[in-house]
């Protein structure tokens, strides 16, 4: 589950009462709950780190839905083997963009027998029961509803040009570019502002307090001060830009 719900109130606590009322089967795991309020593209970042690290069928279910209520669509999708419940906002482009195939239908909620408790809460009222029948099997993932051709597709992660994407609770600045995409060659760097790392392999192999970048655990490029906070040391947040240099 990834959400933008926090942990302070019962939001994520009664999604869950949700699941395991509509099916006791499933496990579940908490992806991340601190996504931004109402922030899409940090949903889609969120969203696409679990892209292969979970078990083939695995039912994953976002809920950053600024247009909660309104006539905007609840999807499911499967790609990267794996299923995809989310509003048509963008959440899952990212996920989308980097699948060979994909299969997107509209939850339909006459033929699944749901009826919405509340306008505002429809990872409550739809998605965890979906996510809970999907992942036992009590529904298959034709019974979703109509197949379409048209999701939003919209990558806010790696579309655009190359940017800090995410900033990580150690301060670690990930970017949206890809670990191939540097030479592998001595003396390359990253840039970011007005500030040049060296690339080396990991935080070790520089002294505390100095700066690098390196191939993160996403397999993108990362910035960050070895035992620091690089997000504070360089001032910079989501959506600076970055560019490698030719070694």
């Amino acid at each position: 589950m990834t959400t933008d719900f926090g942990l302070r109130d019962p939001y994520v606590g009664i999604l869950k009462g949700a699941l395991i009322t509509a099916s006791d089967k499933p496990r579940v795991v908490d992806l991340s709950h601190d996504v931004a309020a109402q922030d899409v593209a940090m949903g889609a970042f969120m969203l696409w780190t679990a892209v292969d690290r979970f078990p083939p069928g695995t039912v994953h279910i976002g809920v950053v839905d600024p247009g909660v209520g309104t006539d905007r669509r609840l999807l499911a999708a499967t790609a990267h083997g794996q299923y995809w419940l989310v509003p048509d906002n963008g959440l899952c482009g990212a996920v989308l963009a980097t699948s060979k195939s994909f299969e997107a239908r509209v939850i339909d909620l006459d033929h699944l027998r749901i009826r919405r408790a509340a306008q505002s809460f429809d990872g409550r009222d739809v998605l965890a029961p979906v996510a809970a029948w999907l992942a036992s099997g009590h529904y298959g993932f034709s019974a979703m509803g109509p197949l379409i051709e048209d999701p939003d597709q919209t990558d806010l992660v790696f579309a655009g040009e190359p940017r800090v994407v995410h900033v990580d609770t150690y301060g670690n600045l990930i970017t949206n570019v890809r670990g191939a995409a540097l030479s592998g060659r001595p003396g390359q760097q990253v840039v970011c502002g007005e500030h040049s790392m060296p690339v080396h392999r990991t935080y070790g192999d520089v002294a505390p307090g100095e700066l690098l970048a390196y191939v993160g655990s996403f397999g993108l490029v990362e910035i960050a001060v070895a035992n620091g906070n690089a997000s504070e040391r360089l001032g910079m947040q989501r959506g600076a830009p970055i560019a490698l240099s030719k070694p």
